[in-house]
């Protein structure tokens, strides 16, 4: 009986070996009217090229979940839309592109500024049984450019959110999508007020649009 129990131990050492530290796959996705404000602000009258290339859509990357596990993700593909809705708030017109233009493309095509994002983001659990995580933090920065490629500003932003278990279970990423949204609300003060300290010093503040 006790070689059983000592079989019985070692195999259920054995699955726990196995599947402990596996990443899960989640998605960012808070819902879009969660992201846009009650009432549309002005908009610099400026139009801006948002550049995410396609290796950064499938960059994946890969943090800590619950239960000794991970969770895999990817934030440019995922974050590319929230971005964009932020840009949109902020500026006239907003242009995605798939690779940074040149200067003569981007005055081609009329573009004030070229900002692109870079992403970085954390993630954790205390549940030793779960493995979605409960925090999770999103740092946004972008690079605001000017048509030659002169970096203009770099605005900076970051988000946090928190999800327990009896709210995640039908969202895994929850606490994800919560820091997210913290995250991009504050990026269109936070351009605003790199490039109003930034066009300040060059004697050349951007205006915004008269509606």
């Amino acid at each position: 009986m006790q070689i059983r129990r000592y079989i019985r131990l070692a195999a259920l050492w054995v699955g726990v070996s196995l599947f402990a530290g596996c990443a899960h796959n989640i998605t960012i996705a808070p819902d879009a009217a969660s992201l846009t404000p009650a009432k549309k602000p002005d908009q610099i009258n400026a139009t801006v090229g948002l550049v995410i290339t396609n290796a950064m859509r499938t960059q994946e990357v890969v943090t800590p979940g619950g239960g000794g596990d991970k969770v895999a993700y990817k934030p440019y593909h995922d974050l590319e839309f929230p971005v964009y809705l932020a840009l949109s708030q902020t500026f006239r017109d907003v242009v995605k592109l798939d690779e940074t233009p040149s200067e003569a493309a981007a005055r081609a095509r009329g573009l004030t500024y070229v900002i692109t994002p870079e992403i970085t983001t954390t993630s954790s659990s205390p549940s030793i049984v779960t493995w979605p995580p409960t925090d999770f933090g999103v740092t946004l920065t972008c690079t605001v450019s000017d048509p030659s490629g002169k970096v203009i500003a770099k605005p900076r932003v970051t988000g946090s959110g928190h999800a327990e278990f009896d709210e995640f279970k039908h969202n895994l990423g929850l606490s994800a999508d919560r820091a997210t949204i913290e995250a991009v609300k504050k990026l269109p003060d936070a351009i605003e007020q790199a490039l109003g300290t930034s066009t300040a010093q060059n004697g050349t503040r951007a205006q915004p649009a008269v509606h």
